[in-house]
């Protein structure tokens, strides 16, 4: 293959798109990958693609590639929220079951978290890997883009960044429940036995009814998991 000017300027529009996917996708932008995994990452596949789609002039270049460079941002960043979903699922479970204090750093997040959280954001990971995640962000990237997809991605994506705490709750919402009655009944035995050390065993009754509730659940709590996965994998493939 004779590589010339549109050639160049093609595998240069494809790198842009596969730029902004490895910085924002969910699992391969996530800040515990290696930088040199997602450089090898963006120059095979930007490759690849380039391979296989037709030459871009230069003088067309600049404006290419800021659009796809903003296809890209916006495509990934919709998936990662829906991904976060799950992440609020678990902070929200681990805060109810009182694992505030169990926190620690997480490199997916770049931040510190409990570890409820950390927990399902693993298995979140592990789920958009299994429903294809990474052939769904190479079809991304070859996937064909025009300026009008910024005006149609932009309102999905504040759409999906909007509603990523009410999933989440709605997600976490049996076991915050459970929590919720039992810090109520609780309560209500501290009132009418104040003898009754209720703070003694207040963490493990809370554990008690959480666990038991997310072991009753844990089917639906999967398929949720699951259902969020699919639907950002999705995002890639639309």
């Amino acid at each position: 293959m004779i590589v010339d000017e549109p050639v160049l300027g093609a595998f240069l529009v494809s790198l842009c798109r596969a730029t902004a996917l490895a910085a924002t996708a969910p699992v391969i932008g996530d800040t515990g990958v290696p930088m040199r995994a997602k450089a090898i990452f963006v120059i095979v596949v930007g490759a690849a693609v380039a391979a296989n789609r037709a030459g871009v002039p230069i003088d067309h270049l600049p404006m290419l590639g800021a659009v796809e460079l903003g296809v890209g941002i916006i495509t990934g960043l919709t998936a990662r929220f829906i991904m976060s979903r799950v992440a609020v699922a678990g902070q929200l479970m681990g805060l109810s079951l009182g694992f505030g204090f169990a926190s620690q750093y997480d490199v997916h997040a770049g931040e510190s978290a409990i570890t409820v959280r950390m927990l399902a954001t693993t298995f979140a990971s592990l789920a958009f890997l299994a429903a294809g995640g990474m052939e769904a962000i190479v079809r991304g990237v070859a996937a064909p883009a025009h300026v009008f997809d910024l005006a149609l991605l932009g309102p999905e994506m504040v759409r999906q960044g909007t509603s990523a705490m009410s999933h989440g709750l709605a997600l976490a919402a049996p076991l915050v429940l459970a929590a919720l009655v039992a810090n109520v009944g609780l309560a209500v035995m501290n009132r009418a036995a104040p003898a009754v050390n209720v703070f003694a065993i207040s963490l493990a009754v809370v554990l008690l009814a959480g666990g038991s509730v997310l072991l009753a659940g844990s089917g639906s709590m999967v398929a949720g998991i699951a259902g969020h996965a699919h639907e950002a994998v999705s995002v890639f493939v639309r």
